[in-house]
Formats: structure tokens, C-alpha cells, sequence
């Protein structure tokens, strides 16, 4: 049976991942638009602006990352969410990254020209013994220690060393690997 549930999961995400991979141009130029003006609105404190832009499923994780001049300077998301609503979640995650990532001061509007927004979808993620047996450029990282979660996505990921070196550093007690799949926006001029 849970070898049933599993395969479902693979089946689902992997349908949910095609549609986001199998975009056409203007539908990526219209979410685009949408995830640059939300951002300014959002680090400005006004509304999201309602769209027309249709939003293909989600039923994988999401993460959204934001890269500036090639620094993370955010990360929001999830492996599993409270909405089936793709436009929430992604509106959710966003205004998250912009505003809420510990790790980083929020942004402010001026300056987010160089500003990369990057989705990830993420599978299901399974117990790895040795962050070395991890292809990077693939697959995220998950740490458990206590009762602390560490997520990177690939888009946070740089040296497989610097990985190490963190989950010493957070007495990581379990690492996880996770199947991503990103795509990366930036603003159309």
C-alpha cells in the first residue's frame, strides 16, 4: 500500500512539474510580470494586483528563492502545503522570501532590478548517509537537528564542502535529499 502512495506522489508531481516545464513563452512573461510587480507591491505594502495569468498546478514542494547581484537574499516554501490554490501558495511563498527568511534582512524595492526569482519544485525527500553522494546542481539538501529543519534548495547551494562544514556545524542528525526541478525569472524589460 505504501508503495502505491508513493508512486502516486511520483506520478503527480511529475505530471505537476511537466506542466510548469512545458510553459509556452508569454505564459513565463506573464508570470514573470506578475512575480516582479507582486514583489514591488509586497516590499512597497500594498496589495498583490489580481491577474489573469492561469497558474498550473502545484503537488510538490515549492520553494521560492530570490538571488540578488548573485547573493541569496531569501528562501520561503515548503514540501507540503495548507492550499491547492497555485497562485496563493506562490503569492505566499514570495511575500515569505521577501520579507520573513530570518537569515536575511528584507529587501526594499529599490535596487531589486538585478533581482532573480527562482522556483523550485521538490519531490519527497529521502534519507542519504553521505552529503557527498549528493548531486548539487540536482537535488536540494534537508537537515534534521533536534527539532530544527534546515532546507537548502539548489539554488542556495554552492560548494559541496561549505554544505558539510554547515551540517557540522548544526550537529545535522539526519540529511535528506530532495529531486528539483527550478525555474529562474528575472525581469523583462
Amino acid at each position: 500500500m505504501k508503495f502505491i502512495y508513493l508512486y502516486l506522489f511520483i506520478f503527480l508531481s511529475n505530471n505537476s512539474i511537466s506542466s510548469w516545464e512545458n510553459l509556452e513563452l508569454y505564459q513565463k512573461n506573464q508570470i514573470s510580470n506578475w512575480l516582479f510587480s507582486s514583489s514591488i507591491n509586497i516590499l512597497d505594502g500594498k496589495s498583490v494586483q489580481k491577474t489573469d495569468v492561469i497558474f498550473p498546478q502545484i503537488k510538490s514542494g515549492l520553494f521560492i528563492t530570490l538571488i540578488l547581484n548573485n547573493k541569496v537574499r531569501g528562501c520561503y516554501g515548503a514540501f507540503y502545503h495548507d492550499s491547492a490554490d497555485s497562485k496563493f501558495l506562490i503569492e505566499k511563498y514570495l511575500r515569505g522570501a521577501l520579507r520573513s527568511d530570518p537569515r536575511y534582512k528584507p529587501l526594499s524595492s529599490e535596487g531589486i532590478e538585478n533581482l532573480q526569482i527562482v522556483l523550485t519544485f521538490a519531490s519527497e525527500p529521502e534519507i542519504v548517509d553521505d552529503i557527498y553522494s549528493i548531486d548539487t546542481e540536482e537535488y536540494g539538501i534537508m537537515a534534521e537537528s533536534g527539532s530544527s529543519v534546515f532546507i537548502l534548495v539548489p539554488a542556495e547551494l554552492k560548494m559541496r564542502d561549505q554544505v558539510a562544514q554547515f551540517m557540522t556545524k548544526i550537529k545535522a542528525e539526519r540529511i535528506y535529499k530532495f529531486k528539483s526541478y527550478t525555474i529562474t525569472f528575472t525581469q523583462i524589460p
